[in-house]
């Protein structure tokens, strides 16, 4: 799983980060990252609840030798694009 994860202490600023990220989910989605899973209210296993947005391959594991190469592409190319999204568009993300 590759994700972008707010996690803020003020959920006012939580929730205004999300809402940016929001404005730019269709850009997002037909740009950069068709398969992206949003989630305003993610609860972590500690209990910590954080807004996220996710990509994810099934069926492979960083520990499986036979999905290794796949994962590993996977990983790559779905930083990769996030990242440029979000280097793309930080101003309208950022307050």
């Amino acid at each position: 799983m590759v994700s972008l994860d707010i996690e803020n202490q003020d959920l006012e600023k939580r929730i205004e980060l999300w809402e940016n990220l929001m404005s730019l989910r269709t850009i997002l989605t037909s740009e950069y990252l068709p398969k992206a899973q949003f989630d305003d209210s993610y609860i972590l296993s500690n209990g910590k609840e954080i807004s996220r947005i996710w990509v994810s391959l099934p069926n492979v594991s960083i520990h499986n030798k036979n999905t290794w190469q796949e994962t590993m592409s996977f990983l790559r190319d779905s930083m990769n694009k996030l990242e440029m999204f979000y280097k793309e568009y930080e101003d309208v993300i950022k307050p």
